[in-house]
């Protein structure tokens, strides 16, 4: 269909109230958008169709949350993210393989046809402060899905048997809708069953785990993030459709980092090339925090213009935290040292 012809059935689809030919249209104008090359609109444009149509109004919490027996608390942290691609800054080749797994479950009733499935169990795995946490929303918001974040410092529980009774929990409520699920610290559950020093009930909670994610069959995209990758059993890297690698940004993503944190405000005076090498070896978490602390420091100035002194400034404080933190583990690494004498 020409993209006027969409544009007047719309139009006509909205006059009539006919709700049915209105999404119609609209999606086969997203569909071209997204043919064309424009991802940034056409995932724009979905979000905006999926948080505003008559199928799907306002996001409302669900009211079967599962909760832990033992304290009450719920299982999960469920939220409607509205991030597109534009929102993180990831290597090429993984921003390619996240888009096709988005790609994936937008046809997933296409490779059903066909016999297959589309690729569901995902592992980000890399450094604390590489943008695991941002991808999963990221994906949530341009599938125009919710997203279920577990909360494991509900699921482990004290009680024999409940944390993989929580497990159950959580894997009945997602196979049940259509989410984005994010299981961030994943080695909390997911440990070697070889490690001497655990005992023999983290052991069944990763044989219950495997269980779960081998029957899992709902419609829900299940991404598991950590940053101890090294901790987890080896059986579950096998449960995984696909595994992601979240690194430090390079120079050219550091430039690219700063230009969009720094797009609101003049920074003409900021040579960003030498900043991104001065900010050589920080997560793109880190690089966030000193943006926003040079940004800060202009608006108490009453500016709106990034100096460089800004910057200097905002690196020195970030630079005296980790000297802080390191401090802090060195003494306490010395307070155990001597209580073991």
């Amino acid at each position: 269909m020409a993209r006027s012809d969409q544009i007047r059935a719309l139009f006509k689809a909205f006059m009539k109230r006919d709700d049915d030919a209105f999404l119609g249209s609209a999606r086969d104008l997203i569909e071209e958008e997204r043919q064309k090359g424009h991802s940034t609109l056409a995932d724009s444009l979905q979000r905006i169709l999926n948080n505003g149509s008559v199928q799907q109004q306002a996001f409302k919490l669900p009211n079967d949350i599962p909760v832990d027996r033992e304290r009450g608390l719920p299982l999960a942290h469920i939220e409607q993210p509205e991030f597109g691609w534009e929102r993180v800054i990831l290597k090429a080749n993984l921003e390619t393989t996240l888009k096709d797994i988005v790609t994936e479950y937008r046809k997933r009733e296409v490779f059903r046809t066909y016999g297959l499935d589309m690729k569901k169990k995902i592992l980000f795995f890399g450094p604390p402060g590489c943008g695991k946490t941002i991808t999963a929303k990221v994906m949530a918001g341009v599938l125009g899905l919710p997203l279920v974040y577990v909360r494991f410092d509900s699921v482990v529980s004290s009680y024999l048997g409940e944390t993989a009774a929580n497990l159950r929990k959580i894997f009945d409520f997602v196979s049940r809708g259509q989410w984005v699920v994010l299981f961030d610290e994943f080695d909390a559950i997911g440990k070697g069953r070889d490690n001497p020093y655990e005992h023999g009930e983290l052991k069944r909670v990763v044989n219950t785990l495997l269980q779960l994610m081998d029957g899992f069959r709902g419609d829900s995209l299940l991404i598991a993030a950590t940053n101890h990758w090294d901790l987890l059993d080896s059986a579950i890297w096998r449960r995984f459709d696909e595994i992601c690698y979240f690194d430090k940004p390079n120079k050219e993503e550091r430039v690219s980092l700063l230009s969009r944190l720094f797009t609101s405000f003049d920074h003409r005076q900021l040579d960003i090339r030498k900043v991104a090498q001065q900010l050589q070896g920080m997560t793109g978490d880190d690089i966030e925090r000193i943006c926003i602390d040079a940004i800060k420091i202009s608006i108490l100035d009453n500016r709106k213009e990034i100096l460089q002194s800004d910057l200097e400034d905002a690196l020195k404080k970030h630079k005296s935290r980790l000297s802080l933190a390191r401090n802090k583990k060195t003494n306490k690494r010395r307070e155990k040292g001597q209580g073991n004498g």
